[in-house]
């Protein structure tokens, strides 16, 4: 059967990842970038964009733009010892932090 790759979060707790590995089947893999990616089966990762996470924000976005993606996605605020972390499914979070990205890359102007 042929494999597909999806990438890892990062700020992805490694326990969750984990747990995402053995659920789903998954296998976890790093590319020749340096990205780290799971790989399984096309079915099998698309049930794990449901999985529920907990995802560590990195230092940078401003409250302005964690609060608008926040507001956008249907994800959650939360923190933690580690920091602000973003609690949803994978998908949502992936979706958000793109977001957050996006919106730190248009303030930055790069």
């Amino acid at each position: 059967m042929v494999k597909h790759t999806m990438r890892v979060i990062s700020g992805l707790q490694p326990k969750q990842a984990d747990e995402m590995i053995d659920e789903y089947h998954l296998n976890m893999l790093q590319s020749n970038t340096g990205i780290i990616l799971f790989e399984g089966e096309l079915e099998d990762l698309r049930r794990a964009t449901k999985h529920v996470v907990d995802v560590t924000l990195p230092p940078g976005p401003t409250v302005t733009e964690i609060k608008s993606a926040v507001d956008k996605y249907d994800v959650q605020l939360k923190q933690s010892d580690v920091g602000p972390q973003l609690h949803g499914t994978y998908e949502e979070i992936n979706n958000a932090v793109n977001y957050i990205v996006d919106l730190m890359k248009e303030r930055l102007d790069i």
